[in-house]
């Protein structure tokens, strides 16, 4: 191939499908340099992947950088434990992330034990392998390393590769990051990271991306979370529900997330207080330690990042301490209590859901998605009347039971699609970040809806390689992207179980099938 070689970049993940997000980009620069940043260091959360928590598939050691899109623990909760095996560089994020990840790194920091006992029940042939992850002072030396960066501003984390943050709307503080590999008179290496993405929020205005990067040529790596949802499917039912339930005195119960969905939900009743439809007299509670810190941290960032929505809480708020618990329950007034979990599975959630859920004149309000095997999915399965099995006990369901996806701070695939079209010239669409089956439905929505070419996916059994070649300062013509085999799935002894196997092999027919069809339809042959 004519022409100079340029920068070199080579693209990987850690993770299959939602949590534990991990991707590390290695890039080789033509006078010898090579760099490896990591983007995300997060927690697995799902059943199926707890167990990779505790295999060490990389040298954190060999990473120069860390960039976090945002503070949830399926992006964040491994950092300690990178730190602890090696990590020695600075850790980017914005500003108020920065303010945001130490209390929850140390909340995750205080379950290692019981995260141990969990592993070793489940896999008790293997105990020898889970210990704690990291400890407290694992936690402060990462806190050492954290830099906070403001939005909009471009700085150079190492030589010749630079970051630039820009607002998203799924949590405050929360971030896409566009990293820029230059060199010489090379046309940059552009990557931009959509993290989780949302279209708005009830906190601040989602600023627009500049024009400059939307038809910057761009590897874009997105989420497709909510890839088998559309906007016309999301029922908007939570305001009704909640007053009819108050026209009725009802206790309503509400499984919130302690970031995000805790504050918002707040915010709403606040909403519903102004409106007169949630009378002042009706005791609003909130549980669950880590919500209740971080809600204080809302008001302490809102105080300077948007002032006029400082003031989000409701009147009338009462803080819960496990004292107290026992007497919300016995009082007889009626109440809505936000609670930690928002699945119900962790936290006080587990105090309330078994005095409620036998109550007719309750409702149990999800707010979140309920995943496999959590409380949440088996309160949505069971029957009016129906037993449901909480801990060690059987219950009865007798309490109302709603549920509804408006919260979700993901965007639906409707309006990732009018994301992405906003871009003009994607060189590459990486998909990430969803279940099997919503990576497939979001791709052949990505087919249909686009103009983009290249699709592809990142996981722990495909990366990419991003080769350049020019002539000359403003040629990108020659940018090859090749889809290659991940080897992280050979670095230690994983064994994905049949139900796995039988997705992964659904998800790969099916990628076969979307780019057949993207091809059929743009008049290229087959080779």
């Amino acid at each position: 191939m004519n022409g100079k070689s340029g920068p070199r970049a080579y693209l990987s993940a850690y993770h299959n499908e939602v949590t534990g997000s991990k991707l590390i980009l290695h890039v080789e620069f033509p006078d010898g340099r090579h760099n490896m940043i990591q983007i995300e260091d997060g927690y697995f959360q799902e059943l199926a992947y707890k167990r990779l928590n505790y295999v060490n598939d990389h040298d954190p050691s060999k990473i120069d950088a860390i960039l976090i899109t945002h503070n949830h623990i399926d992006h964040t909760g491994l950092l300690p434990k990178s730190v602890r095996d090696g990590f020695n560089g600075h850790i980017y994020m914005t500003e108020i992330t920065a303010e945001l990840c130490p209390l929850y790194l140390y909340n995750s920091c205080q379950h290692q034990q019981e995260n141990v006992e969990e592993m070793k029940k489940e896999y008790p042939a293997e105990e020898k392998i889970f210990r704690p992850l990291y400890r407290k002072s694992d936690v402060e030396n990462t806190i050492k390393k954290i830099i906070g960066v403001s939005y909009g501003k471009t700085i150079e984390i190492l030589p010749g590769i630079e970051v630039t943050f820009f607002v998203n709307a799924h949590i405050l503080g929360a971030a896409m990051i566009l990293v820029q590999c230059k060199y010489g008179e090379f046309q940059p290496i552009n990557f931009f990271f959509t993290g989780d993405y949302r279209l708005e929020n009830c906190f601040f205005e989602m600023p627009p991306i500049p024009k400059k990067v939307r038809e910057m040529p761009l590897i874009m790596v997105h989420e497709a979370t909510n890839g088998e949802v559309d906007s016309k499917d999301v029922k908007h039912c939570l305001w009704q529900n909640i007053t009819n339930a108050v026209a009725k005195k009802m206790d309503i119960l509400i499984g919130v997330l302690a970031q995000g969905r805790e504050q918002e939900m707040l915010y709403l009743l606040k909403l519903m207080q102004e409106a007169g439809v949630l009378p002042k007299w009706y005791n609003i509670y909130v549980d669950g330690p880590l919500g209740i810190k971080t809600t204080a941290k809302y008001q302490k960032i809102l105080s300077w990042y948007n002032p006029k929505k400082a003031d989000f809480l409701p009147e009338g708020v009462i803080y819960v301490t496990p004292e107290m618990r026992d007497s919300v329950l016995s009082d007889p007034r009626p109440k809505i209590i936000l609670t930690t979990s928002g699945m119900l599975s962790q936290g006080p959630a587990r105090t309330y859901v078994p005095v409620y859920l036998e109550r007719p004149n309750a409702m149990i309000h999800l707010v979140s998605y309920a995943a496999e095997g959590t409380v949440a999915r088996a309160l949505l399965d069971a029957k009016h009347k129906e037993e449901v099995t909480y801990g060690s006990q059987k219950f009865k369901k007798r309490a109302i039971l709603k549920s509804t996806r408006e919260k979700s701070s993901h965007a639906t695939a409707d309006q990732m699609i009018g994301f992405i079209n906003q871009f003009t010239n994607i060189q590459a669409l990486l998909l990430q970040h969803g279940s099997y089956e919503s990576l497939d439905t979001f791709e052949r929505r990505v087919v249909e809806e686009t103009d983009i070419e290249k699709i592809g996916r990142l996981n722990r059994s495909t990366m990419y390689a991003i080769y350049q070649y020019a002539d000359r300062k403003d040629k990108w013509d020659n940018l090859v992207i090749k889809e290659r085999p991940n080897k992280v799935e050979a670095v230690y002894a994983y064994k994905p179980n049949k139900e796995e196997n039988e997705k992964r092999r659904k998800a790969k027919r099916s990628r076969k099938a979307a780019k057949r069809a993207a091809t059929n339809r743009r008049g290229y042959k087959h080779h």
